[in-house]
């Protein structure tokens, strides 16, 4: 049928020629319904497998037939103005079938002015509310609104299996020079699965996943998944306000690394992940052993994305409802949060809209060394934008208490891993990331005024100055640094056979040197170790019955060394704490034997600490560390105290490292009085020989270790005994 006149005169043609051809960014300006003179309304669509289109007005009974405009699929039609009206589309395709559905381009944008200012600012701390695929009601119909940012694109789409992945459909709205495309689809449900279509101006087009996704497919290539995140209600409110009492640098503060993919179960040949079996595993291994806090490893994959669990965990409400109960049993619960790199695949991050969006455009800045990832450009506003809103989406939506930040090292330095010069220098022709020294004030300081009580832990392997300091003094402002010198100089001493490791009693005193440069946490893990596949067992020099004794000595010096705790058993050291796993050691009879006694042992040593004040009250105070015995390498046998806040709460441990007891060792005292031995990791009950102190100890007048004051003790072999000062001697 010939298209009138009048209609045809009304046609934007250069308008229907992009939109014919895919490459439209403004698709509202002529889709959709708009006024025109004599009181009347164009309506257009644009459905290019249609052999006929309706237009069925609310409140009418009988649709009216549009025209073809356009042999592409561009019909148009002429109503009577009635603004606002409400209309749907009647499709027949090509095959005669019928479906009727609302037009996408008659609904309002979303996204304001000042959303978009914020976001092209970094300063929209919430961008996850307006960007991805959030399902939502508009004008009484059900739907869900798109939106993402890719301003070097010519046309974005959204496709899927409610489009037939056809990018021709669904072509989205650029939203005035923000680089952000928006569109809402009526009908489209959660659990839909999507991607973006972006066209480049080179006519190419690529297939990218949702940065912004709540949930994924899984996998390089797989696709976005529309999520409601409002689903699921927390019942924690009692956690989170009274958190703050308890996560201080002056209390007690002891994290268990846990990686989630050890509670993954198979079922029907499905990956099957159980949230309330998990949490009471990890309640369970909290309450037992004295944890304060989860660290959950893993839990977002940036393959996947970084706003969305990863997929074998079966969803977002999977994670909640986790920390939800932990929550419910006061276990903090800390996540990773990765603003260091992203993986290199056709659909993530990389090259997102044809340019270096989220990675420098500089080669020598955004090559990763390690494995095929890219860092990610923190000098760019929306980059920053975009890692600082997943920071408070994890604390504001998943209710993290604590955020642990990896790879710290590589981000803070523009020369990391890359040889000969191979690294473009900051403005200052150093190698610092000025840019990254920026991003993390700023991310702690928006923290900070969001809610004061929550955890920032740097994983940072570098000596980089200031990395727990405030922000006025220059600092990073991060609550706590995970200490990897102290556990690489630590095993690196216990590697070295009793015998020979007087030559590195030096590995063992060279942490407290720099203990009070920064706020610790002491991460026991053999992750943190680079031992591979290695359990800290295997890492013990000597026999099994050294190795065994050697482990007890470690867990006991590590917990009353300062600095906070944070364990990881390295894939076998207990089984206890790895939930249906059992410890992989080869040896005859070590399973049985760790099993019987090294789960009391734990036990008995985490209340020793969570129990006593002087472990932990002052760890980031000169004022609470003391050392009594520093220099004996040939007997390997070190001695501090520790104190509280408190003027007579003093601990003192001694540890030996070598295979020889002594009946009579002679230590020195901080002050006079009676001394309790509270801890002892050589007791039978333990798997050790008992070589232990029994009886209360009076300090005599006796000078030792430049002290007036000693008591004389028995020394296990490759044994830590923790003494306390129970009766201050009083002032006559």
């Amino acid at each position: 049928m010939a298209m009138s006149k009048k209609l045809y005169n009304l046609m934007d043609w250069a308008e229907i020629e992009a939109v014919a051809y895919s490459e439209e960014d403004h698709p509202k300006a002529v889709l959709g319904a708009h006024p025109v003179r004599g009181g009347q309304t164009l309506v257009t669509a644009y459905c290019p497998e249609a052999s006929k289109v309706e237009i069925r007005m609310k409140g009418e009974k009988h649709a009216q037939t549009m025209e073809l405009a356009d042999e592409e699929g561009y019909f148009a039609i002429l109503v009577k103005n009635r603004e606002p009206f409400e209309y749907t589309f009647v499709i027949t395709d090509k095959e005669g079938n019928k479906t009727e559905q609302s037009d996408p381009y008659s609904f309002p944008g979303v996204i304001t002015k000042r959303d978009v200012q914020k976001f092209n600012s970094g300063l929209h701390y919430r961008a996850y509310e307006i960007l991805g695929a959030h399902p939502m009601t508009m004008n009484g119909i059900p739907g869900t609104h798109f939106a993402v940012w890719a301003p070097s694109a010519i046309r974005v789409s959204v496709v899927g299996d409610f489009n037939g992945w056809d990018g021709r459909f669904c072509q989205m709205e650029r939203l005035w020079e923000s680089g952000i495309f928006e569109l809402f689809l009526p009908g489209v449900k959660e659990g839909a699965i999507y991607k973006y279509e972006i066209k480049l101006r080179s006519g190419v087009c690529l297939m990218k996943s949702d940065p912004y996704a709540f949930d994924t497919e899984g996998g390089a290539e797989g696709a976005s998944i529309v999520a409601d995140l409002n689903h699921f209600i927390f019942a924690d409110d009692d956690w989170i306000e009274g958190r703050g009492r308890i996560q201080g640098r002056n209390m007690a503060v002891s994290i268990l690394d846990a990686d989630l993919r050890s509670f993954l179960t198979v079922k029907d040949q499905k990956t099957v992940f159980d949230p309330q079996k998990a949490a009471a595993s990890l309640s369970g291994l909290a309450s037992a052993f004295g944890f304060t806090h989860i660290a959950l490893s893993d839990v977002f994959d940036p393959m996947d994305g970084f706003y969305s669990p990863a997929a074998v965990y079966g969803g977002a409400s999977t994670i909640m409802s986790l920390v939800n109960e932990l929550h419910k049993n006061d276990i903090g619960v800390i996540l990773d949060l990765n603003v260091a790199k992203f993986p290199c695949h056709a659909s993530g991050l990389m090259e997102y809209d044809g340019s270096c969006l989220y990675e420098d455009p500089d080669p020598k800045r955004h090559v990763y060394p390690e494995g095929d990832n890219r860092y990610f450009n923190l000098g760019r506003s929306e980059v920053r934008n975009f890692l600082m809103a997943d920071a408070l989406f994890l604390v504001s939506v998943f209710h993290a208490d604590g955020l642990r930040l990896p790879n710290m090292a590589q981000v803070l330095y523009l020369d990391y891993g890359k040889q000969g010069g191979g690294f473009t220098p900051n403005i200052y022709g150093g190698n610092e990331n000025l840019d990254a020294i920026d991003f993390f004030r700023d991310l702690n300081t928006v923290l900070d005024k969001m809610s004061g009580d929550i955890l920032t832990i740097a994983d940072d392997e570098s000596a980089f100055p200031g990395i727990t300091a405030p922000q006025a003094d220059s600092g990073l402002g991060f609550s706590f640094k995970l200490n990897t010198g102290w556990t690489r100089d630590t095993l690196g001493y216990l590697k070295h056979s009793p015998l020979s490791r007087s030559a590195h009693y030096n590995e063992l005193c060279f942490p407290m040197i720099y203990q009070y440069n920064e706020h610790f946490i002491l991460p026991l893990s053999h992750r943190q170790a680079a031992l591979g596949r290695k359990t800290l067992f295997d890492l013990m020099a000597g026999d099994n019955d050294e190795k065994f004794s050697c482990l007890r000595a470690l867990y006991a010096y590590f917990t009353f060394h300062p600095g906070k705790k944070l364990i990881y058993p390295g894939g076998g050291d207990y089984a206890g704490f790895t939930p249906g796993k059992k410890p992989l050691f080869p040896e005859t009879g070590i399973e049985e034997r760790m099993d019987a006694y090294f789960g009391e042992f734990f036990r008995d040593l985490m209340q020793s600490y969570l129990g006593n004040p002087a472990l932990y009250e002052l760890d980031s105070d000169m004022e609470g560390f003391e050392w009594i015995n520093n220099i004996s390498a040939n007997e390997n046998i070190i001695v501090f105290a520790r104190r509280s806040s408190r003027k007579d709460d003093v601990l003192v441990c001694l540890a030996n490292f070598i295979s020889i007891p002594r009946k009579e060792y002679k230590i020195g005292v901080p002050q006079p009085g009676k001394y309790t031995e509270i801890f002892n990791s050589d007791e039978e009950r333990y798997g050790g020989f008992g070589f232990t102190n029994p009886k209360v100890l009076t300090a005599a007048e006796d000078e030792c270790d430049g002290r007036p004051y000693s008591i004389r003790v028995k020394v296990a072999p490759m044994g830590v005994a923790l003494f306390k000062l129970t009766q201050p001697k009083q002032k006559s």
